[in-house]
């Protein structure tokens, strides 16, 4: 084959046409928003339910984590707090409206926020979310620590100073 179009302007049929299987696999950063009262009542079973919504749309998972729970500037679907659950993992681009409705009928899932990311940021996404010990830590929590004199928190690779 002496032409080939850039993939990104062949529909999958044309590729499949073509005889040739083309998958354009890229590296994205989903921040889900997350009811925070389900997950306090189940986080494994919370978490799965994102993690299972992006296993459904072929995605491959390289790392995920809860982010940061706190109070929202305004009610969504009646709730007043949400936890941010964020997710580097790498999908076929057709996916993405699959994903986008499967987040929509997901009942755990609120909002949604998916970014496409050059390998070099992704790299660093997925290293700052591995280095993490995964907690969520609350003002009070961190002031608790604090008063029994422990070790400040560390969060996001970056340790509070006294």
């Amino acid at each position: 084959m002496d032409f080939i179009p850039q993939a990104g302007y062949l529909s999958r049929i044309a590729i499949e046409d073509l005889g040739e299987s083309i998958l354009t696999e890229y590296m994205y950063e989903g921040m889900f928003l997350i009811d925070s009262n389900r997950y306090a009542a189940d986080p494994e079973g919370t978490q799965q339910s994102v993690l299972g919504m992006l296993e459904r749309v072929g995605a491959s998972v390289v790392a995920s984590r809860p982010w940061q729970e706190g109070k929202l500037c305004y009610p969504i679907e009646g709730q007043r707090k949400g936890l941010y659950y964020l997710a580097c993992f790498t999908m076929d681009g057709a996916s993405m409206t699959e994903l986008t409705r499967l987040s929509k009928l997901n009942e755990v899932v609120l909002r949604q926020l998916v970014l496409r990311h050059p390998k070099v940021i992704f790299d660093a996404m997925v290293d700052a979310l591995t280095s993490h010990d995964g907690a969520i830590h609350s003002p009070e929590q961190k002031a608790d620590r604090e008063s029994r004199g422990d070790r400040p928190v560390v969060e996001d690779g970056v340790e509070e100073t006294r």
